[in-house]
């Protein structure tokens, strides 16, 4: 009882540092507090919530989660398809009023590619002619296929061509850069309202950072829609703890939020407070594949097939999730319109655990029951979900495999830093997809991408890959990625669990926030109903 009205009062002080949504003001619960909004650096999805919203590209996603003008206003292609030229629209500015121009897009795309940004993301722009050899340092600056012939157009020269052109361009990494400003703090120029100009339709006014902090975006008045947009102000909260999160919605303190606490989504659901809504993405644990005993794919198989995946759906997440008997999630385009990727490739892992099998497998290793097991860690980012799915497959773990597991929970800026220095055993990880394509998270396995967290390393899969990244034939392009899941699902660098559905609640006093299938949720078409 003391801890319920000890957690009682500490919702009620969160929900006191919230300051009572204003007339002109929607809030928004981010959740964490973001590491990074520098579109060249960012790869979590809370960073990318913000960009969307300050920042805008040659392409902007739509209300129908397509491609659409934004900064560009037309393009055409050569003849032989390596050529694409983008006409900005006129009178383009910065929030600070600075006309934006098309050299500006150039000083943008070759901050991404730079290797000294190492951005995450660089790999989406090696579809750029010598994209990929600036980045490895074997060609210089002005020798990749960008260029601005005058203020108002920008031409992109290609490596190869790319069937997912129009959707990379919507993409957070391909904005213009103000390098009067970044070239002076290039790590930090984001994190200060005073250096981060931007160009989308919000700009950021403050940010107080941490657990309870915010950060407050206001209407860009130079935006070139600015007309279509009626919120004045957005207020995004930080509150990691869906609970807490929940009460500050009750209170009338909390407009939008997109989790809910786990035992509460089946009444919310049924009482149609809670929204669900079409996600693509997919939930996983990563293995450290450069320490033992993981380097071992008959453990790291174990530890797969000992995973109830229904059980996580069913009892923990509740809301349509679908256990995942693949990395690559549902209604994802296929060869055909018949059947979608998933459906085409079948699923490589049972809902429930194969508890023979795994026993086997574990033996087969050198542990049989767990005898000699080493002391091995699960590591997760705090919130109560994430506890509650850590705690059901260290309990599987035990029951199936005979192996203590210990839990490590670390707040989410922390988390990133160690799961990215591979710092872990295993780790809580999932990936929302950046395209509707099953490639946007194949290729974070690519022994040379960024993203891989693992240090997988399968030349095959590599060349699989890569092979798809070339290839403009639908059907055969398809069919290069389905080689690859086949491969990275013998391998197993990491263990599916469920592929996600998304949630949101949202306040009766706002309308017209859009939630993408993507995971971003756009402001630019959000109103306060009067």
């Amino acid at each position: 009882m003391m801890r319920k009205i000890l957690l009682a009062l500490f919702a009620v002080m969160i929900c006191a540092c919230v300051s009572s949504a204003g007339t002109n003001e929607i809030v928004y619960n981010l959740g964490a507090d973001p590491r990074t909004i520098d579109p060249a650096l960012n790869n979590a999805l809370d960073g990318a919530n913000v960009d969307v919203n300050i920042f805008e590209g040659l392409l902007r996603t739509g209300i129908n989660d397509l491609p659409e003008p934004g900064c560009a206003e037309s393009w055409e292609v050569s003849d032989d398809g390596m050529t694409w030229t983008f006409h900005l629209r006129e009178n383009l500015k910065w929030s600070d009023g600075l006309p934006l121009t098309a050299s500006q897009f150039r000083d943008g795309f070759l901050r991404a590619l730079d290797p000294e940004t190492a951005s995450p993301y660089a790999y989406y722009a090696f579809f750029i002619k010598n994209g990929e050899a600036f980045y490895n340092s074997r060609a210089a600056r002005d020798d990749v296929g960008l260029s601005a012939p005058d203020d108002r157009t920008f031409v992109i020269q290609l490596e190869y061509q790319n069937p997912l052109m129009l959707d990379y361009l919507a993409f957070q990494l391909f904005q213009p850069a103000r390098m009067d400003i970044v070239s002076e703090n290039p790590r930090a120029w984001a994190a200060r309202p005073e250096t981060l100009i931007s160009n989308g339709p919000f700009m950021l006014e403050s940010w107080k950072h941490g657990e309870g902090g915010e950060m407050i975006l206001v209407k860009n008045p130079n935006y070139w829609d600015a007309d279509n947009v009626k919120a004045e102000r957005l207020r995004f909260v930080f509150i990691t703890d869906e609970n807490t999160a929940y009460a500050a919605f009750r209170a009338g303190r909390i407009d939008y939020m997109g989790t809910v606490p786990p035992q509460l989504t089946p009444m919310l659901i049924k009482t149609g407070q809670a929204k669900v809504l079409p996600a693509l993405g997919t939930a996983f644990c990563d293995f450290n594949m450069n320490r033992k005993p993981f380097d071992d794919v008959r453990v790291r198989r174990a530890f797969t097939l000992a995973i109830d995946r229904r059980i996580i759906v069913d009892k923990i997440t509740m809301s349509g999730q679908v256990p995942a008997g693949g990395l690559v999630c549902g209604n994802i385009p296929g060869t055909t319109d018949a059947q979608d990727f998933r459906e085409e490739g079948g699923s490589f892992l049972p809902e429930r655990a194969d508890i023979e099998e795994a026993r086997r497998l574990l033996a087969e290793a050198g542990y049989p029951n767990g005898e000699g097991f080493p002391k091995v860690s699960y590591k997760y980012n705090s919130n109560a979900g994430n506890k509650q799915i850590a705690e059901a497959l260290q309990g599987m773990w035990k029951q199936v495999l005979g192996v203590e597991v210990e839990l490590l929970n670390e707040e989410w800026k922390v988390f990133i830093e160690t799961r990215n220095r591979m710092e872990y055993d295993i780790a809580r990880d999932a990936w929302i997809m950046d395209f509707v394509d099953a490639m946007s998270i194949l290729e974070q396995f690519m022994s040379t991408s960024p993203q891989n967290k693992t240090g997988y390393n399968n030349p095959n899969f590599d060349e699989a890959m890569r092979n798809a990244a070339y290839e403009m034939d639908h059907v055969k392009r398809i069919n290069y990625l389905h080689e690859a899941e086949k491969m990275l699902m013998e391998d197993l660098p990491a263990a599916p669990i469920y592929f996600y559905t998304s949630l949101e609640m949202t306040s009766r006093r706002v309308r017209n926030i859009h939630k993408t299938a993507l995971g971003w949720i756009l402001f630019r078409n959000a109103e306060i109903v009067k």
